[in-house]
């Protein structure tokens, strides 16, 4: 005589969904943590860049200029591309929102807020402007991920994980409240974020593949 066990369907789905949100981002989602590296990098490059171009802008013909953006467009969309054609398939849980309306709605937020700042950037001087439109950027990075780890959780990665996301927003916001009112980072801020920034994604990327 065999002794049956009754399974309540309610109890196993709550744990599995324990077992789930006990996961890792890389354990649960395999290569996101590197397309995160990549982003992390791009960002960084993209800071470093501007930087050095806003230095050289008035040396530069519009020619180079537009040469050298297109030039990181290029490669930053063919690198993303590339690495995200290679990452295994993994199925999202239904009730997470969709990657692209999430960061869609934060480009759309700056664009509206860089519009709403047009008037009183134009009656600035030319550093001062600038600082306007990199620290609404900035500010933008820093908001992106805090919502990041936000959405995170919708996609059951655990609360250590999603942390790192927090932090980063967190120390991204503080920096682009600084960036107008200390001296040094007034001139070399932007390119100082993009050192700052990609050392924060390599530093994130080996906390969230670390087992």
């Amino acid at each position: 005589m065999t002794d049956e066990t009754d399974v309540d369907p309610a109890e196993l789905q709550r744990q599995l969904r324990d077992i789930k949100e006990a996961m890792g981002l890389a354990e649960q989602y395999p290569g996101r943590a590197r397309l995160w590296l990549l982003a992390g990098l791009l960002v960084g490059t993209a800071a470093l860049l501007s930087q050095a171009t806003f230095f050289y802008y008035e040396r530069l013909s519009d020619t180079a200029y537009v040469a050298v953006w297109a030039g990181f467009v290029a490669v930053a969309v063919a690198a993303t591309w590339w690495m995200a054609s290679r990452l295994p398939s993994a199925e999202a849980p239904a009730s997470a929102p969709s990657w692209r309306a999430v960061y869609g709605s934060l480009a759309a937020f700056l664009a509206a807020s860089t519009g709403v700042a047009g008037e009183v950037a134009r009656q600035v001087g030319g550093l001062d402007r600038a600082l306007l439109y990199f620290g609404l950027v900035i500010a933008a990075i820093g908001l992106g991920l805090l919502v990041t780890g936000a959405v995170l959780a919708a996609y059951r990665v655990r609360r250590r994980d999603r942390l790192v996301f927090y932090a980063g927003g967190v120390w991204v916001l503080v920096y682009a409240t600084w960036l107008p009112y200390v001296q040094l980072l007034r001139y070399v801020g932007v390119g100082l974020f993009g050192v700052l920034f990609g050392l924060y994604a390599v530093a994130a990327y080996v906390y969230l593949t670390r087992a």
